[in-house]
């Protein structure tokens, strides 16, 4: 090999290897992508976590507005402001004094 034919499969081979590790690094399936991606499904599998626990929280008001009536009578009371007939209503402001 001569000198410039030399010079020029050095430069293909090097802008080949170049071309593949942007292709790596850049690519659809590149170390970018699958790096992004797995910051997605860990903040989806957060994301997840939480709807579960909410999930489970409304599970149990469910369950409890079914099954016990004093569930339902501490939300209408405390919730909805409703009180039994003959009931006094006393209301406290706090940071009031006399």
């Amino acid at each position: 090999m001569t000198g410039g034919g030399r010079r020029l499969f050095t430069w293909v081979a090097f802008s080949l290897c170049l071309l593949m590790l942007g292709s790596a690094v850049l690519g659809r399936d590149g170390f970018l992508s699958v790096w992004v991606n797995g910051r997605r499904i860990e903040g989806l599998r957060v994301e997840l976590a939480d709807m579960e626990r909410e999930n489970g929280r409304v599970r149990r008001e469910v369950r409890s507005l079914r099954e016990d009536m004093r569930a339902i009578e501490r939300i209408a009371r405390e919730e909805l402001g409703l009180v039994k007939p003959g009931e006094v209503v006393y209301e406290f402001i706090p940071g009031e004094e006399r």
